[in-house]
């Protein structure tokens, strides 16, 4: 199927936004039964947010009809996306990937650390209602004001697929958007689960299951929220750029700290 096989009132951008529908509310729901049940109960290193799930369900809702529908639509629309190839090649479905993650990770850090987390925009943006959640609850990922879930969730997804379409990547291939947005949404809902299934893997002594166990951590974005100041980008599914460049990362935040100390600790001794 491409494309082209799609009905003449479906436009690429609506139908991509409903397969982005069923995976973010699908898996969602997984995770949701996993806290209700119990059943990974060891993968989960932060308690639920006292939040419910359908306390969080109806903004979220608002915001991806209100916000990111139209602006896929518009887009396409535009001429600046969902259009061109119904089938690209493998070397550019892997450049587009590579372009889409490290875009989302520059988008998402110029927005998220230079915009929504600056003292005098972060109550005017809405950014604090985001942070009223403690990423311990799936479905929260997207539970923001209307500004932030554009600069966070849309402008990072929109304008780098902006970009990898403009050198021939994307296109209108169904199994590209398809896939990326699929993993879009795991990506974000499991950052936000209070699940990490890099738990057993990182105790291992095997450096592989070690290195493993470091891209599949959702440590970084939890630090986020307890911390504030600290991860901004990285975290699963990111290049990580962005944040170990300007030493924003969480770790590297840390040892930047104890450096700090360092000299008062030897003056106090």
């Amino acid at each position: 199927m491409t494309a082209q096989d799609l009905p003449s009132w479906l436009p690429l951008s609506v139908a991509v936004w409903l397969v982005q529908m069923l995976a973010y509310h699908g898996i969602g729901l997984w995770f949701e039964y996993l806290d209700r049940t119990g059943s990974l109960a060891a993968y989960k290193n932060r308690p639920a947010d006292s939040w419910t799930y359908f306390q969080v369900l109806p903004r979220v809702l608002v915001n991806q009809v209100v916000i990111l529908l139209p602006a896929m639509m518009l887009v396409q629309w535009a001429g600046l996306a969902f259009v061109g190839p119904a089938h690209i090649s493998l070397a550019m479905f892997v450049v587009g990937l590579i372009g889409m993650t490290i875009g989302h990770d520059l988008v998402q850090y110029v927005s998220h650390c230079w915009i929504l987390h600056r003292p005098t925009l972060m109550r005017t943006l809405g950014h604090s209602v985001h942070h009223s959640t403690t990423a311990s609850r799936s479905i929260s990922a997207c539970y923001m004001s209307f500004a932030d879930f554009l600069l966070e969730i849309a402008a990072p997804y929109l304008l780098p697929l902006v970009a990898i379409t403009a050198i021939g990547s994307a296109g209108t291939d169904l199994t590209f958007h398809f896939f990326a947005v699929t993993a879009g949404a795991f990506g974000g809902l499991y950052e936000h689960s209070g699940y990490d299934f890099s738990v057993k893997l990182a105790k291992s002594s095997n450096p592989l299951l070690r290195f493993v166990a470091e891209r599949i951590s959702s440590k970084a974005h939890a630090e986020h929220h307890g911390r504030g100041n600290v991860s901004y980008s990285d975290g699963f599914g990111s290049s990580n750029i962005c944040d170990t460049v300007f030493k924003t990362r969480w770790d590297l935040v840390a040892q930047r700290e104890r450096r700090r100390q360092r000299p008062a600790d030897g003056q106090a001794a």
